[in-house]
């Protein structure tokens, strides 16, 4: 999945405006179609303090990717809209479903634990495995990725995939707290967007 998500990096840029946290029920129809309406630009920006046209934008599909490489800095956000649920019940039954760690009824066997998160959406759950953020709210579900800090080093050429592979998965490892705690400072912005509307 990690490679997969640095491959969408690649894909066409979407230019979306911001939209307020607040603003989701209204446009939750088209969020699958346009994840980066979800999480913005504008959004990612204020919360790592990066100008806005710096950050690159990708989408495809439910979804969004934010990159910037500094010198040897990195912000990497990932955003997927995993469901617009017909209602609010229908929402939370989905969530609850992928956020259990109940195996077979989880989103993923390498999924959980998870911890709850306060104050962010309607219910918010950390997947500690790998750092993301599962958010409910109203009828939509997503999940959030964000890192900040030391790019990866590179691996030598003359590496074959499997190691490289194996390096970018001890890296992400290494770098989950980090992760967690840039996943948290990105929510804690979404949410303040919706108490300054």
């Amino acid at each position: 999945m990690v490679l997969a998500l640095a491959a969408l990096a690649g894909c066409a840029a979407d230019q979306g405006a911001a939209v307020p946290e607040a603003a989701l029920p209204q446009v939750a129809d088209d969020l699958r179609s346009a994840p980066c309406t979800a999480v913005t630009r504008d959004m990612v920006s204020a919360a790592f303090s990066i100008d806005a046209a710096l950050i690159e934008q990708s989408s495809m599909s439910s979804l969004c990717v934010y990159r910037w490489e500094g010198e040897e800095e990195l912000l990497d956000v990932t955003v997927h809209v995993t469901a617009v649920a017909p209602d609010e019940r229908q929402a939370r039954a989905l969530f609850e479903d992928a956020t259990s760690g109940e195996g077979a009824r989880s989103s993923s066997p390498e999924a959980g634990p998870f911890e709850d998160v306060d104050d962010i959406g309607d219910q918010a759950r950390f997947d500690t495995a790998n750092s993301d953020l599962h958010v409910l709210r109203d009828r939509v579900y997503f999940t959030l990725n964000a890192y900040f800090g030391p790019a990866m080093e590179p691996v030598e050429s003359s590496s074959d995939a499997a190691n490289a592979i194996d390096a970018r998965t001890q890296w992400w490892q290494a770098t989950l707290p980090q992760r967690r705690q840039t996943t948290q400072t990105l929510a804690s912005v979404w949410m303040g967007d919706d108490t300054r509307r």
